[in-house]
C-alpha cells in the first residue's frame, strides 16, 4: 500500500523542478497565439426599414404593399389664368374748369328820381314833364309819353371778388320789374368797365306792361371785366297812360335785378370762391384676353395718385373707386392735399394707398360691363380769400394708377386656356431596389385630377415615360394616354373641389411593364384645357388665388413578385476598436458571416468597408451565397435558412479591416425557389420577411508574456 505516498512524492518533484526552472529563467520572455471570439456588426435587410414608413403598409394578411403618391402637375391660377394689368386714369384740368364768383347787381330807380332827372334834362319838354309829375303827386291824372329819356347809371365795385378777367364764358340773368303806373315800351341796358368805358354787354329792355316783369339773359362771354362796373339805361321809352288818368306816387319804382354768373376765364385776376373743380366719374374698361371679370377680392394692390398743379390755391383731391367696399363695407375712398403752387412753378403730389382686402366691382356704372373700374374723381378748390393770377396755361394734371393688383377671389368668364406642361417628377418609391428587374404580380395605379377652379376643363396625358437609371426607359401604353379626361369644376360656399380618378392597371396598359424596369423619374408631358364648351356656365366661373388644378399619380403595389438580380442596400458601423478588443494586437483571423435568411428568395451578399471619411479601404464579402429559406405548400416562409460563410482575413488585410468605421451591405436577390410547386409563381413578401446578418470574428491574437 505504498502507491498513493509514491505518486504525491513524483508530482511534488516536478512542481519543485518546475519552479527551479522558472526561477533560473526569468529574465527571457515567452510569445504565443491565443483565438477570441467577438461579435463585430449586425444588419436586418427588412422592406420596413428600408422604406419609408409613409411609403409601406401591412395588409390584413401581413402581405405588404408598396405605395405611392405624387403630384404631377399644379395648375395655379394666379400664375396661370389671373394677370391684372396695372390700369390708371389720367385727365388734365385748365381754367375751362375753374369758376370765378357770381356776382348780384341791383339797378332801381323811382318815378321821383326819373322825374327829378327830366327837369335836370335840357329839353323844355322833358323838363315839363318832370315839373308834372312832381306836382301830380298824389293825384290821379293822365301821364304823357316820354321818347329816348337816359335816367342815369348805376355803379358796382367787385373789389372783393377780383380784379380783372378775360371770360370765355357767362352771362347776366335779368329780371326787370316794373312797378310804375305806366309800361316801359323800350331801353337801352348797358354793363361797362368804369374806368375805360369798355363795353361788356348791352341788350335793348323789352317792353314791360305797368306792374309787370320780364326775363332775360345776357352773354358775356369773350368781354375783359374789372372790380368796377357800371350799369347804365339809356334811351328809356314810355307810351304814357295813353290819356287815361292813373295814380301818381313819386315812390313807385322800375328795378332791374341782374346776376351775373357761370363765368370762365381765360385769365384772372380773381379771389377764387371755394369750389369742385373737378367732379368726373368714369369707366375705365381693362384688356384681360377673352376673360370677362364682374368682381374681384384684392389680396394685395396700391392705389397710386400723381397730382402736378400750378394753381395758386390749396386742392383737396377725393377719389372713388366706385363699387369698391372692405370687409367692413366702408368704400374705397381716398384723400390727398395739394399745396398751392408757387407763383409761375409747378407742385407735385406722390402718394400711394393700400387696397389690399377690398371688394370691387367690375360690372361699370350701368352694371352690364366687364373687367370696368368705375372712378369718380373729385378736385375741390378752398379759396384763400387772396387774389391771385391764372391763365389758361395752369393746369391740374391728376393721375391715378391701380397697381400689382393680385386677386383672392374673381368671378366672371375666365376665358379659355390650353396649357401644356412638359416636366418630370421623381418616382422614388421603388428605390429601395438599386438595381434588377422585377415582375409583379399586380399593380394598381390612378391619376387623380383634383380641380379647385369653378372652371370646366379637361386634361390629356400626352404621354408618360419612366426612366431606370440601369434599365432605361418605357413609356406608358394605354386607353388613358393621349385622350382627353372631362373634368368638373369646383363649387363655391364652401369652396369644395371636384375629384376626378381615374384607373391604370394591368388590364388597360403596360403599368406592369413600366415599373418593372425600376424607373426612379418620371418624363411627362400634360395638357389642361379649360372652358373648352365657352362661357357655358353665363359669367359664373370662380375662383380663389389658393385654387389649382391638380394632376396626382398614385400606386399601389402588392409585393407579390418575381426578382431576377434585385439589388438591396443597408449601410452599418463596422468599427472593430468598439468590440472591447486591443486590436492593436490582432494578426489575422476568421470572420464569420451568419445570415438568417426569412426570404423566398436567394442572395448574393457583397460587403464593402471605409473608413470615417468614406473612403473604401476593402471589400470584405465579395458574391457570397445566402440559401433561400424553404417555402411551405402554400409558398410561404416558416422559418428562415442560415447560412454561416467563414472568411480567412490574413495579417495584410486585417490592418485594412481596423481602419474601417462604415460599411455598405449589398443582397443582390432572384427568386429561385427550393419548391417545385412554387418554381415560377409570383411570391408574397410577408412583413416578417428579412435578412439579418450578423459578423463575429475568431482572431489569433498575440500575447506578450515574461518568465
Amino acid at each position: 500500500m505504498t502507491s498513493p505516498p509514491i505518486k504525491n512524492t513524483i508530482f511534488f518533484i516536478f512542481l519543485l523542478l518546475a519552479l527551479a526552472v522558472s526561477s533560473c529563467k526569468k529574465d527571457r520572455k515567452t510569445n504565443w497565439d491565443t483565438e477570441l471570439l467577438v461579435p463585430i456588426a449586425t444588419s436586418s435587410l427588412s422592406l420596413q426599414n428600408l422604406v419609408k414608413d409613409s411609403s409601406i403598409r401591412t395588409n390584413s394578411d401581413n402581405t405588404l404593399t408598396l405605395a405611392y403618391s405624387s403630384s404631377l402637375y399644379d395648375f395655379n391660377l394666379a400664375d396661370q389664368i389671373i394677370q391684372i394689368p396695372d390700369t390708371s386714369i389720367g385727365q388734365k384740368f385748365n381754367l375751362t374748369s375753374l369758376n370765378l364768383p357770381n356776382q348780384h347787381l341791383n339797378f332801381k330807380t323811382s318815378l321821383g328820381n326819373l322825374a327829378a332827372n327830366m327837369i335836370l334834362n335840357p329839353d323844355p319838354g322833358t323838363q315839363f314833364i318832370g315839373q308834372y309829375i312832381i306836382a301830380q303827386n298824389g293825384n290821379t291824372v293822365p301821364i304823357p309819353a316820354l321818347n329816348g329819356f337816359s335816367p342815369g347809371s348805376f355803379d358796382f365795385d367787385a373789389t372783393q371778388f377780383f380784379d380783372s378777367a378775360y371770360l370765355t364764358d357767362g352771362q347776366v340773368e335779368v329780371w326787370a320789374v316794373n312797378h310804375l303806373p305806366v309800361p316801359v315800351s323800350t331801353a337801352n341796358l348797358i354793363l361797362r368797365n368804369k374806368v375805360d368805358t369798355s363795353v361788356v354787354a348791352t341788350y335793348i329792355l323789352p317792353y314791360i306792361p305797368a306792374n309787370d316783369s320780364v326775363y332775360f339773359e345776357i352773354p358775356i362771354g369773350g368781354a375783359h371785366v374789372t372790380n368796377q362796373l357800371q350799369f347804365l339805361v339809356t334811351n328809356l321809352s314810355t307810351p304814357g297812360s295813353n290819356g287815361v288818368p292813373v295814380p301818381v306816387d313819386t315812390t313807385d319804382y322800375i328795378e332791374l335785378r341782374m346776376f351775373i354768373g357761370f363765368l370762365k376765364a381765360s385769365e384772372a385776376w380773381a379771389k377764387f370762391p371755394s369750389q369742385n373743380i373737378v367732379d368726373l366719374t368714369e369707366d375705365i374698361t381693362q384688356e384681360i384676353g377673352d376673360r370677362k371679370f364682374t368682381y374681384i377680392d384684392a389680396r394685395r394692390g396700391f392705389l397710386h395718385v400723381f397730382v402736378t398743379s400750378s394753381v395758386e390755391e390749396q386742392l383737396y383731391l377725393e377719389y372713388t373707386l366706385v363699387g369698391a367696399y372692405d370687409n367692413f363695407g366702408h368704400p374705397l375712398k381716398k384723400f390727398t392735399t395739394v399745396p398751392a403752387a408757387p407763383v409761375n412753378g409747378l407742385i407735385t403730389v406722390d402718394d400711394s394707398f393700400d387696397i389690399t382686402g377690398y371688394s370691387i366691382n367690375l360690372t361699370g356704372k350701368d352694371g352690364t360691363s366687364f373687367n370696368t373700374y368705375t372712378q369718380r374723381v373729385v378736385a375741390r378748390l378752398d379759396s384763400s380769400g387772396i387774389i391771385r393770377h391764372i391763365t389758361a396755361a395752369d393746369s391740374l394734371v391728376v393721375k391715378y394708377e391701380l397697381k400689382n393688383i393680385a386677386p383672392n377671389y374673381i368671378k366672371g368668364y375666365a376665358g379659355r386656356d390650353t396649357l401644356t406642361t412638359i416636366d418630370s417628377a421623381d418616382f422614388s418609391f421603388l428605390d429601395i431596389f438599386k438595381s434588377g428587374t422585377i415582375d409583379l404580380e399586380d399593380v394598381k395605379m390612378n391619376f387623380t385630377v383634383e380641380n379647385g377652379l369653378g372652371v370646366d376643363g379637361q386634361v390629356k396625358i400626352n404621354s408618360l415615360t419612366a426612366v431606370s437609371p440601369n434599365n432605361g426607359s418605357r413609356s406608358l401604353t394605354g386607353s388613358i394616354v393621349g385622350q382627353p379626361l372631362t373634368i368638373n369644376r369646383a363649387t363655391d360656399f364652401p369652396l369644395t373641389p371636384a375629384i376626378s380618378t381615374y384607373q391604370i392597371d394591368n388590364t388597360n396598359s403596360n403599368i406592369k411593364n413600366l415599373l418593372g424596369i425600376l424607373p426612379n423619374k418620371l418624363h411627362y408631358d400634360v395638357e389642361v384645357k379649360t372652358n373648352v364648351n365657352g362661357n357655358n356656365q353665363q359669367y359664373r366661373d370662380f375662383a380663389y388665388l389658393e385654387s389649382a388644378l391638380k394632376v396626382k399619380l398614385n400606386a399601389e403595389v402588392p409585393l407579390s413578385l418575381i426578382a431576377d438580380h434585385l439589388v438591396l442596400l443597408d449601410t452599418i458601423s463596422f468599427d472593430l476598436s468598439q468590440t472591447n478588443t486591443n486590436i492593436n494586437g490582432i494578426n489575422d483571423g476568421i470572420i464569420n458571416l451568419i445570415a438568417l435568411n426569412k426570404y423566398p428568395i436567394e442572395s448574393v451578399i457583397t460587403m464593402v468597408l471605409y473608413d470615417e471619411n468614406w473612403n473604401a479601404v476593402d471589400t470584405l464579402v465579395s458574391n457570397q451565397a445566402v440559401n433561400a429559406a424553404d417555402l411551405d405548400n402554400s409558398c410561404k416562409v416558416n422559418t428562415p435558412k442560415k447560412t454561416k460563410i467563414p472568411l480567412y482575413v490574413d495579417e495584410d488585410r486585417m490592418n485594412k479591416v481596423k481602419l474601417a468605421r462604415h460599411a455598405i451591405i449589398q443582397a443582390d436577390f432572384s427568386t429561385v425557389s427550393n419548391n417545385a410547386t412554387c418554381n415560377g409563381q409570383y411570391l408574397k413578401i410577408y412583413s416578417d420577411y428579412k435578412l439579418d446578418i450578423t459578423f463575429t470574428a475568431r482572431f489569433n491574437y498575440k500575447v506578450n508574456a515574461s518568465f
